[in-house]
Parts: C-alpha cells; sequence; structure tokens
C-alpha cells in the first residue's frame, strides 16, 4: 500500500511540476523506495515493533493480567522460603564453622589418629579414607566421634546399614529362585516380594509429601557445585581430596564448571582412588579438552560433533549425538557383555574338554604319549568348534530392546558381574570334569577290546563283499580316537545351542530374486544353524572324507588314516549309538549343572 501510494504521489507531483510524466524520475523514485523496503535493519525494526505491540496488547487484556497475577504470586513464595531458609541459617552463631567443616574436621581427626596408630601399607592408607571412616563412625564401628553432626552422613552408605536379615525373609524364595536365577538379588531373596509383612504394610501406606515450607535438610536430592578455580586449591593435596570426596559423596550429582583439561582428569582419577570398591568410570566429551578425562576412565565415549576429532580419536567407543549414550549402555553393552563373558568360558571349557580326555587317556597307554586323535584332526578343532560361538558371541540377546527400555534395572547384572562371577566360573569347572568323564567312560570303553570290530553283513555291512569279512573293522586307534573326537564336537554343539538366548532361524528362501521381501540375505540367514550343522558338525564330516581319500594317493603321512572315515561312520553302527548316548548324557549333566 505504502509503494502503491508512493509511486501516485510522485507521479501526480512530477506531472503538475514539470508538466509531463518523466519516466526516468518514476523508474529511480520506485527503485529508492523498494531499496528502503527491503533494508534487512528496516524490516526487523518492524518485526520489532510488532511484536512489542502483540505484546502489550496481551498484557493488557484480561488474560494476561490474570497471568501476570500468578507469577507475581509464585515469586513471593519462592522469596518467603529462601527468607525462612537464611533465618534458620542464621539463627545458629554467625561465628560457628558450618556443619559441613565439622564433618570433615571429624572425620580427618579420626584418620589421623588412625595414622599415628603404627606404620601403614598403602592398601591400609587407602581404606581409611575420610569417607570410609565417617561412615564407619555413623555406622558405630568408630564409637569416638567428635561432634554430632557426624550422623547426618548416613547417607554415605547405600541404605544406611540397614539390617537385611530383619528386611527380607528368604523363606519366601522359590525352589527354581534358589537353584536356577542367577541374579544375585532374586537367588539371595533380596526382590521386593522377599520382604518381610512389616515391610510391606509399611510400603503399602500412602506417604504424605511435606508441605514447600517445611525443613529440607533430610533425604532430599543433594547436588555439588563447584567451578576450576575451587577445585585448583583442592586437587593435588590428598587430605583436600579426601575431604573434596567425603563432601561429593553424600550428594547426588556433582556439577564442575569452567574447568581445565587437566582438572577434569584429576577428577576422574580421584573417583577411582578413592571409591571403595574400584568403580568401574566412564567419561564422555565431545571436544580436545576431554581428552585427558576420556583416556584416564575405564571407558571412553567420543562424540563427533563441530570440536572436531580428538575425542573420538582417544576414546574407546564413538557415538553421532549425547542421546545415543542409553542404546551403547543398556542395549548394546550389556549384550555385548553377556556374548563376551559366553565366548570366554565357552572357549576355555572346549580346550579343556579336549585337554581332559586325552590326560584321562594318557593313563590307559601307560602315559607314554600316544595321541588319542589323528594329528590332523586334532588340527582343525578350534576351527570346527569355534563357528558356533562365533555367531552367538555376534548376535546372542537374552532381551529385546524394547524390554530392556522399558526396564533399565535389567542392566544391573553387568555391574554386579554375574556373568562371570566365581559361582559360574565353578558351575562352569563342574560341567567340564562331568563332560571329560561323560565323553570319555562313555566310548572308550565301548571301543576297547573289540568292542569297534564289527563282521556283520547286514545292515550296513549289508554292501560288502560276504567272502571278504572284517572290511567293517574299526578297531585301530584311528577310528577309536575319531569316534571319541566326533562324540565331543556333537556335544559342543549342544553346549552351545543350550548356552544360546536366542536361536536365529532366519527367513526361507534366503536366497531370492523377488522384490519386495523385506531385508537382503544377509539378514535372512539362520546363522545359529549355519555355525552348528553346517559350519562345525556338516564341514567336520566332510573334512574326515576327504582326508580319508587324500591317502591312496600314496604313500604319506595321510595314509594312516585311509578308510577311516568309510569305517567310522559308514559300517559301524555303534559309532552313531555311542554318538547319541554320550551327546544326550552330556546335555543332561549341564541341564543339571545349571541348577547351582
Amino acid at each position: 500500500i505504502r509503494l502503491v501510494w508512493a509511486c501516485l504521489w510522485a507521479t501526480v507531483k512530477n506531472f503538475v511540476c514539470c508538466g509531463r510524466l518523466d519516466q526516468s524520475a518514476f523508474k529511480n523514485r520506485k527503485k529508492k523506495i523498494l531499496m528502503k523496503l527491503n533494508d534487512p535493519v528496516k524490516r526487523r525494526k518492524n518485526v520489532r515493533d510488532l511484536a512489542d505491540k502483540v505484546i502489550h496488547d496481551f498484557l493488557a487484556s484480561e488474560e494476561g493480567r490474570s497471568q501476570r497475577r500468578q507469577h507475581a504470586e509464585r515469586v513471593t513464595e519462592e522469596t518467603n522460603f529462601r527468607r525462612d531458609a537464611i533465618q534458620r541459617v542464621n539463627s545458629a552463631d554467625s561465628d560457628s564453622v558450618p556443619a559441613v567443616f565439622n564433618r570433615a574436621s571429624s572425620a580427618r581427626a579420626l584418620l589421623d589418629s588412625q595414622r599415628q596408630i603404627g606404620r601403614l601399607t598403602g592398601p591400609a592408607l587407602r581404606t581409611l579414607s575420610i569417607a570410609s571412616e565417617t561412615s564407619k563412625a555413623v555406622l558405630g564401628a568408630h564409637p569416638g566421634v567428635i561432634d554430632e553432626d557426624v550422623l547426618s552422613l548416613a547417607s554415605f552408605l547405600p541404605g544406611g546399614g540397614a539390617d537385611v536379615q530383619s528386611t527380607f525373609d528368604k523363606k519366601k524364595r522359590t525352589l527354581l529362585e534358589k537353584l536356577f536365577a542367577v541374579d544375585r538379588s532374586v537367588r539371595h531373596g533380596k526382590l521386593r516380594k522377599h520382604l518381610v509383612d512389616e515391610k510391606l504394610s509399611q510400603l503399602a501406606t500412602p506417604v504424605t509429601k511435606p508441605h514447600p515450607t517445611e525443613d529440607h535438610t533430610g533425604g532430599d536430592p543433594r547436588a555439588l557445585v563447584i567451578e576450576g578455580a575451587a577445585l585448583a586449591h583442592f586437587l593435588g593435596d590428598p587430605q583436600y581430596e579426601e575431604m573434596l570426596f567425603a563432601v561429593a559423596s553424600s550428594c547426588d550429582s556433582v556439577i564442575a564448571c569452567r574447568v581445565s583439561p587437566k582438572q577434569k582428569a584429576l577428577m576422574v582419577r580421584m573417583v577411582r582412588k578413592y571409591v571403595e570398591p574400584t568403580p568401574v568410570t566412564l567419561a564422555i566429551g565431545d571436544g580436545a579438552n576431554d581428552v585427558g578425562m576420556i583416556q584416564e576412565a575405564h571407558v571412553g565415549v567420543g562424540i563427533s560433533g563441530l570440536e572436531g576429532q580428538q575425542a573420538v580419536n582417544a576414546s574407546d567407543f564413538a557415538i553421532a549425538q549425547f542421546r545415543f549414550l542409553r542404546e551403547l549402555l543398556l542395549i548394546h553393552g550389556r549384550w555385548n557383555f553377556i556374548r563376551m563373558c559366553k565366548v570366554v568360558l565357552f572357549s576355555f571349557y572346549k580346550n579343556a574338554v579336549l585337554a581332559g580326555v586325552l590326560i584321562i587317556f594318557g593313563r590307559d597307554c601307560l602315559y607314554s604319549g600316544t595321541p588319542l586323535y589323528d594329528q590332523w584332526v586334532i588340527s582343525m578343532f578350534n576351527f570346527v568348534a569355534n563357528f558356533p560361538i562365533f555367531f552367538t558371541g555376534l548376535f546372542d540377546r537374552d532381551l529385546e530392546k524394547d524390554y530392556v527400555k522399558r526396564n533399565p534395572t535389567v542392566y544391573a547384572s553387568g555391574p554386579n558381574n554375574e556373568n562371570i562371577t566365581l559361582r559360574i566360573t565353578i558351575r562352569w569347572l563342574f560341567i567340564t570334569i562331568i563332560h571329560v568323564l561323560t565323553i570319555y567312560l562313555l566310548s572308550i570303553p565301548v571301543y576297547a577290546d573289540g568292542g569297534g570290530i564289527t563282521s556283520a553283513f547286514t545292515g550296513l555291512m549289508a554292501n560288502n563283499d560276504p567272502l571278504r569279512p572284517g572290511d567293517g573293522e574299526g578297531g585301530d586307534l584311528n577310528v577309536v580316537g575319531t569316534a571319541v573326537y566326533t562324540s565331543m564336537i556333537v556335544a559342543l554343539a549342544w553346549k552351545i545351542l543350550y548356552e544360546s538366548r536366542s536361536i536365529i532361524h532366519g527367513e526361507w528362501p534366503a536366497f531370492t530374486c523377488q522384490k519386495g521381501v523385506g531385508e537382503g540375505w544377509p539378514s535372512r540367514l539362520a546363522y545359529t544353524w549355519i555355525g552348528v550343522f553346517w559350519l562345525s558338525i556338516g564341514f567336520y564330516i566332510w573334512a574326515i572324507y576327504i582326508y580319508s581319500l587324500v591317502g591312496r594317493s600314496g604313500a604319506s603321512t595321510f595314509s594312516s588314516f585311509v578308510m577311516t572315515g568309510y569305517h567310522l561312520f559308514n559300517t559301524r553302527s555303534i559309532t552313531w549309538m555311542s554318538i547319541v548316548l554320550v551327546s544326550i548324557t552330556a546335555f543332561v549333566f549341564f541341564v543339571f549343572g545349571e541348577m547351582f
């Protein structure tokens, strides 16, 4: 509208003054007006003026006046609350030392008295930290507490020293929880349903929330905010560090602002030094100033962002955004820890079973060093036995991603080390010994004393010449050793299937030319069955047949194994019966062993 009126006025003015319409003057005037209207400074000023007018009109309305009154009432309540808190603090003697320093002085005096008793070792000095001494004093371990303010340090220890025996009733545990539970809280009866009746009645009673004006010095969350200038006076001095840690350990969160890269690393080191037992620390950062902190922590996570790749290059794991830390820890971190524990335990287990059978066989061969297995058969053991656990270590998962997100408490099994505890290790050791005895005692006595030799002319021997009995003989050491080896490979495959928490069946057909069938073939393969049957058992049987044929070409180190595969799998039914018997018996034993 302004542009139209300005153009009309310029036209009329030019026509009245000059008596004619000057086209060039009109165009210049129009150009100047457009430049003024497109000026960004004037355009932003117009927007601000319009915003001010909208806000002014809203505040002048009835709704705006109502919100202003509500805001004024909230400000008045907060002011009164702060004034009451200041009056409670100032009610004490103004010259008295704050309570937090009295607690630190008490802890420091206790620590000095312990150090003066005698010369202590490094671990003992570490145990006698300020935080631990004050916590022990609260729980009654040291009756000589200097001041009463130390009693407020009960929050230093989780649970406040509550008596577990009087809180939980172990008789409420079920038989399945006692025998099969891996989770320590379930096995020891420390769930909500295991609480005594008095505690359950207390939890059922509704709790009334305190009024905002009441005293909040009880069990409310605490936070410590400290900046780099203050940290410079604490970090580096052992006693001051213990004092700082004593105060920080009573808080739910600690925020350090304006700190240097060195101070960040020293704070992580302080946590690793004074927390008992030593925790697993994690540091996350996105810049070069976080490199020291990331390298000092047990686990370093770098965020790739605008500040470069220095943090990513120095970290153990890299993520694109901070919100991905939840999935990294709760989901993928938990899955990978469980997989790693299974891979480690199974790796020791399979090699111990192999060596255990050879050790027992040494007694029967008078410790002459005669090997039970062929040298080339035993050399492919790790290749054949590793494929099932390889796929389990890649894809196994006990709980789905959505369930873990809804129940983040399941992550506690990792920090509690419940997947590879001493109890779990002893269980695997017990199962290893049982499997060694099962594989050997159910195989060697069956094949010994001519048990592996057959002269039958029916069944598996039906295709042989009746004038040449004995072609199915399997009493030699190669056939007997390979039969024991086969039973062991099948038993290890059963063990993998039992330990896997997710069996990957895949989709059929995995390879197809059809469109719109979903994901590609790598996501459609049945990895569990491929690893167990094709790459482990199937490849092993195929390798035995190929090895039996290689020696026919001439005299060589392979000659002793000629026809071994044929005698083992084609002409003797006792081999298959022994494999089935050993594998089923081993399966029953390790199911029974999982109860403990």
